[in-house]
C-alpha cells in the first residue's frame, strides 16, 4: 500500500549565540523545483499547497507544504496548538515559537540545551554510529555530525523525530511530527496506518529513515554561510555569554578564509578553546600564531587567566619559553621604564571598566555599585590622562621602536579624554599612522568621537548614541554614500556588518 505522509517541519536554534532562520528547502540548490514539485532522490513534495499530490516516484511520500497565506490564516491556530503539545515532549526548554508560512519553516526559540544524548549518530561521511545508552564520550555535539532522537507517543500514535546539527557555530534541529490517521490531527495528509505499532516497524523505520536525507541536505547546504566579519562576531557574542565551545566552533568557521585570519583572532580563538577544555585546538591556534608573526608575543604568558587550564599541560612551558625569548629578543633595547609606566596605565584603564561593565550588565543591578564605580572610574581617567599628557608633552610620540605596541596605550587613554585633548594630540595621532604606529581604524574613531563632541557629522560611522525612543542608532553621518567606501579605506568593517555587531537599529 503506498505510503502518504503529511511531516510539520519545524526548525529550531538550539543554545544558539545568534539567531539565524533556515531557508526554505523549495529555494534551496539542493532542490530542483519544477512547475509545484519538488523531488529528491527518493522524496516528493508539494509545495502546491493544494492539496494535489505529487507524484511520488520510486515508493517514496509526499509532504504537502502550506504556501498560500489564506491557507495559513485559516490553520493557524490548529497548528499552533497541534505543534505547541507535540514539542512539549521534546526535554528541550523551548521559550516560544515564532508561526510563519510551512515552507520556510516553524521556529521555536529555546534556551541552551545540550544534555539530551543523542539515540543515534550519523556522521558527514555517511557512517552512521549506535550511541550506547550511556556514552562514555563527550556530549560536546562536532560540527560533522547529525544528531537524532525519537519521541514516540502510542496514545496519540505519533512519533517526532529531532535532528540535531552545529552549522556556523550555531546548533540547529529539524522536528519531524509523525502522525498516524487521527482527530486530533488537523491536517488530512497522515500516515495510513499506525506508525507505533511494532507490527509496522519496518515500514515506519523507512519513512523515518528517509528523513534523514532532508536534514543532511540541511547541514550541508541550506544554513547560509557567514562572512569571516559575522563569524567573528558570533564568536565574540558567544564568548561573552560564556559559551566558550560555540565561540570556538565560530572561530573554526572564520578560519577556513585563511586569507582573513587576523594573529589577534587566533589568540582570542586559544582563549576561547582553552575555557572549554579543547587543550589541542587552543594550542593549535597558539602555535599557528607563533609561526605567522615570529615577532608577536605577550608581556607575560603566565597572566592570562583565560588560559590557566593549559598551564598543566605539557606544552605550557615550551610556549611560555618562547614567548619570553621573542620577548627578551625584542625589547633589548626598549625603553623599559617607559614600557612598564604604558603597560600599567593600561591595566589600570581596562581593569576598571571591566569591573564597571560586569556590574552594570549584572541582574538586577546594583546602581549604588555602578555610581561608585562611575566615579572610581573618572578618577583613574584624570590620573592617566595626565600621565599620557606628560609623556606626550615632553617626548613627543614615543614609537614602536622604544616601546613596541605600548604605543597604543596613548590612543586608549587619549580617546576617552575631553574633546580638547583630543583635538590636541590628534594631528600627532595622524602622523603616527602614516608611520605605521597607530592604526587607522583607532584614527578614523577618534576623527568621529571629535565631530560628534563638536555637533559635526561623523566621517566614519563609529560613534553610536540613543534617540528619542532610546534605541541605539549611529551617530549622523557626514555622506552615508561615502561611508563604506571611507570605512574601508581606514580598515574598518562595512557600516551594516559594524551595526549588527553593535546591536545598533538598522
Amino acid at each position: 500500500m503506498r505510503k502518504f505522509l503529511y511531516i510539520i517541519l519545524v526548525a529550531m536554534s538550539l543554545a544558539s549565540c545568534a539567531r539565524y532562520r533556515l531557508p526554505s528547502f523549495g529555494t534551496s540548490n539542493d532542490w530542483k523545483l519544477q512547475g509545484g514539485t519538488v523531488s529528491n532522490k527518493d522524496l516528493s513534495a508539494d509545495f502546491g499547497g493544494n492539496g494535489i499530490l505529487a507524484n511520488a516516484g520510486n515508493g517514496g511520500y509526499d509532504l504537502n507544504f502550506i504556501t498560500s497565506q489564506t491557507q495559513f490564516n485559516a490553520c493557524d491556530t490548529k497548528i499552533v496548538r497541534y505543534i505547541t503539545e507535540a514539542v512539549k515532549q521534546i526535554p528541550l526548554k523551548i521559550d516560544s515559537i515564532d508561526v510563519v508560512l510551512a515552507d520556510q519553516f516553524l521556529i521555536l526559540r529555546t534556551n541552551p540545551i545540550n544534555a539530551w544524548k543523542p539515540d543515534y549518530v550519523r556522521r558527514q561521511d555517511g557512517a552512521v554510529l549506535t550511541v550506547q545508552a550511556n556514552p562514555v564520550s563527550s556530549l560536546v555535539q562536532p560540527h560533522d555530525e547529525l544528531w537524532r532522537n525519537l519521541v514516540i507517543n502510542k496514545n496519540k500514535h505519533q512519533i517526532i523525530v529531532v535532528d540535531r546539527f552545529v552549522k556556523n557555530g550555531t546548533h540547529y534541529a529539524i522536528v519531524y511530527i509523525l502522525q498516524s490517521e487521527s482527530k486530533s490531527s488537523p491536517f488530512t495528509r497522515v500516515v495510513q496506518y499506525d506508525i507505533t505499532n511494532p507490527s509496522n516497524l519496518q515500514s515506519t523505520g523507512t519513512l523515518i529513515d528517509g528523513l534523514m536525507q532532508i536534514s543532511v541536505n540541511a547541514l550541508e547546504g541550506n544554513v547560509k554561510t557567514l562572512s569571516y566579519d559575522e563569524y567573528v562576531m558570533q564568536a565574540d557574542a558567544c564568548f561573552m555569554q560564556g559559551d566558550f565551545i560555540g565561540a570556538s566552533n565560530a572561530f573554526d568557521n572564520a578560519f577556513t578564509m585563511k586569507e582573513s585570519i587576523q594573529n589577534h583572532h587566533l589568540y582570542n580563538s586559544a582563549c576561547a578553546a582553552a575555557l572549554a577544555g579543547l587543550n589541542d585546538k587552543a594550542f593549535e591556534r597558539l602555535n599557528m600564531l607563533l609561526q605567522r608573526d615570529p615577532d608577536w608575543y605577550v608581556e607575560d604568558p603566565n597572566r592570562d587567566n583565560d588560559l590557566v587550564n593549559l598551564h598543566s599541560d605539557a606544552r605550557w612551558h615550551p610556549y611560555c619559553d618562547t614567548i619570553i625569548a621573542r620577548r627578551e629578543r625584542i625589547e633589548a633595547n626598549f625603553d623599559k621604564p617607559l614600557v612598564t609606566r604604558l603597560r600599567e596605565i593600561a591595566r589600570s584603564d581596562q581593569a576598571i571598566r571591566y569591573e564597571f561593565l560586569n556590574a552594570y550588565n549584572a541582574q538586577p543591578r546594583n546602581q549604588a555599585l555602578v555610581d561608585s564605580l562611575t566615579n572610581e572610574m573618572q578618577r583613574i581617567d584624570s590620573i592617566n590622562q595626565s600621565e599620557i599628557c606628560d609623556i606626550l608633552d615632553s617626548r613627543g610620540f614615543v614609537g614602536k621602536d622604544v616601546v613596541g605596541d605600548a604605543c597604543a596605550v596613548y590612543w586608549l587613554v587619549i580617546q576617552h579624554s575631553p574633546v580638547e585633548l583630543q583635538k590636541k594630540y590628534f594631528p600627532m595621532f595622524v602622523e603616527a599612522m602614516h608611520r605605521g604606529e597607530m592604526a587607522k581604524s583607532q584614527v578614523a574613531m577618534m576623527d568621529d568621537r571629535i565631530a560628534m563632541f563638536e555637533g559635526r557629522p561623523q566621517k566614519y560611522g563609529s560613534q553610536i548614541v540613543e534617540n528619542e525612543k532610546g534605541q541605539r542608532v549611529i551617530y549622523n553621518l557626514l555622506d552615508p554614500a561615502k561611508v563604506d567606501q571611507w570605512r574601508s579605506e581606514m580598515d574598518l568593517n562595512s557600516l551594516s556588518d559594524y551595526m549588527k555587531q553593535m546591536g545598533v537599529e538598522q
